[in-house]
């Protein structure tokens, strides 16, 4: 298991590439919408959508090789480790390949499924081929970077994410300023997506040996013992995309390209939230693999109790404040006319992220220690009932509907499955599990979210440089709570970081 100083440098090096991440969008995102205009920008959102489903063709490989590399390297047999990279990368290529001849079909489809304006069809075409060009590319380069999340270099990935995020935003600006549009985008796109994926394989090259291996047809035995973890995490991924990227594509067919730019915006400040949350529960599957490998139960019991409050305890003042002061925040940054549509639909959004976020660590958990089959099963189920009641809904109240469609059936789903699954794989009794991962720091929000709900109606902001000072203003009554709540946790934490520097010295 990676050491504490090892993990502290990993999960502060994701949220500063989570930062930049959030940072660079979130002021790119006004630009790239009145440059564009709201018809481009729809289409910019249902090519990217679109494209991202080809993503499921990493068929699970991804979590295959954290899962397999993790455990050679906990067991000392770097021989396994390269045998499982060889025949990752060499399944990737043909994935690859199959994927850029796949992208064309996908491009002249396109218009034919959504309403593109006439004028507009030609470059969504182009679009659309590009962005699945750099996802091939993703695909190949894929591979070394689960090799460095196996390995414990968070730090690494996060470094080349947020040059990437910083390099993308460099070029879109560029491009905007000198008059060009989607086809230009796109082809920025690939551009670094290539650069990406060779500083990715550069750096696993450079701090994992076993990765240099000759890429070569490998052993059916190999295929098989990867495929027999992987195909259920294809599944699992299958449904996950359907989950997170059918509403903008349910709003594009059924009401408008126009209204997939409304639709976007609160959904793009749920996802920004969400990876906040996922700069340390990604930490977990490498640690959690480990843990499973030595047959440490009772600390992987532990890691999941504190991991969830971790999770949780970092989501809940940003969901709190987008739920309560959403629709300002939303006026000041993209523009009044956006507030209150794309503020309902972050509203409707936000209820069943509570859950969502609650059981990230216990899924990070299930899919490092091989447990993943029954979360696939229910992920396909959430999917279909998501995309089932989005239909069924955009077609009674419009765009909220798909919203209120997500949000059902992710709530049934995560409050029906994770605590009994919970309970049968980890021995965690219900009880212990929704009291201390899920209630505890619930409750210490509560006052926090009464403040900003007096702060949003009678403090108002002007600008978004006030509102952020409000969140600044406000957010030690949460701290204060949280801090009176796990008292004891903390203090143990400290004598235990006392210790092992004296121990050091």
């Amino acid at each position: 298991m990676a050491g504490t100083k090892r993990f502290a440098i990993n999960v502060m090096m994701n949220w500063v590439a989570m930062a930049v991440g959030m940072v660079v969008p979130f002021f790119l995102t006004p630009f790239v919408i009145r440059h564009l205009g709201v018809t481009a920008y729809g289409i910019w959102i249902l090519a990217v959508s679109t494209v991202s489903y080809l993503g499921v063709l990493d068929m699970g490989l991804r979590s295959a090789v954290i899962r397999f590399v993790s455990k050679a390297e906990a067991q000392g047999k770097p021989g396994d480790a390269a045998s499982v990279i060889s025949a990752a990368v060499w399944v990737r290529i043909l994935i690859s390949v199959g994927v850029a001849i796949l992208s064309a079909g996908i491009a002249l489809a396109f218009p034919h499924f959504f309403k593109i304006p006439s004028g507009m069809q030609w470059a969504a075409q182009i679009t659309v081929f590009m962005c699945a060009l750099s996802v091939a590319l993703t695909l190949i380069s894929g591979v070394y970077g689960a090799v460095l999340a196996a390995t414990h270099r968070f730090d690494m990935l996060s470094y080349i994410s947020a040059l990437k995020t910083i390099a993308r935003a460099g070029g879109v600006l560029l491009i905007l300023f000198s008059g060009h549009g989607l086809v230009m985008l796109a082809c920025w796109e690939v551009i670094v997506s290539l650069l990406n994926g060779l500083a990715t394989v550069g750096v696993a090259l450079k701090l994992f040996p076993p990765c240099r291996v000759r890429i070569a047809r490998p052993d059916m035995s190999i295929l098989k013992m990867i495929w027999s973890y992987s195909f259920t995490t294809f599944v699992f991924i299958i449904a996950v995309q359907i989950i997170t990227n059918t509403d903008n594509l349910v709003v594009g067919a059924f009401l408008s390209v126009g209204m997939v730019a409304f639709y976007s915006i609160g959904g793009s400040l749920m996802s920004y939230s969400s990876q906040v949350v996922s700069a340390v529960s990604t930490t977990f599957t490498p640690m959690a693999s480990n843990l499973e490998a030595r047959g440490k139960t009772e600390d992987l019991q532990r890691l999941l109790l504190r991991g969830t409050q971790a999770t949780l305890g970092i989501a809940m003042p940003i969901s709190l404040a987008l739920v309560l002061r959403g629709k300002t925040f939303i006026g000041l940054w993209v523009g009044h006319q956006y507030s209150e549509i794309s503020g309902t639909v972050l509203q409707i959004l936000m209820i069943s992220q509570f859950f969502g976020i609650a059981d990230g660590t216990a899924a990070s958990i299930m899919m490092a220690i091989d447990k993943h089959k029954p979360l696939a099963q229910w992920a396909v189920i959430e999917a279909v009932l998501n995309l089932a009641l989005s239909i069924i809904l955009v077609k009674t109240i419009g765009i909220y509907g798909v919203a209120w469609g997500t949000s059902i059936a992710i709530t049934l789903i995560h409050t029906i499955f994770w605590p009994r699954y919970v309970r049968q794989v980890l021995g965690i009794p219900i009880r212990r599990f929704l009291w201390e991962g899920w209630i505890k720091m619930t409750l210490c929000s509560i006052p926090y979210a009464i403040v900003c709900a007096v702060t949003d109606r009678y403090w108002h902001a002007g600008n978004i440089a006030s509102f952020f000072s409000q969140i600044a203003a406000t957010l030690p009554v949460y701290a204060i709570c949280v801090f009176v709540v796990y008292r004891t946790e903390a203090r143990n934490l400290f004598l235990s970081w006392q210790t092992s520097r004296l121990v050091k010295a």
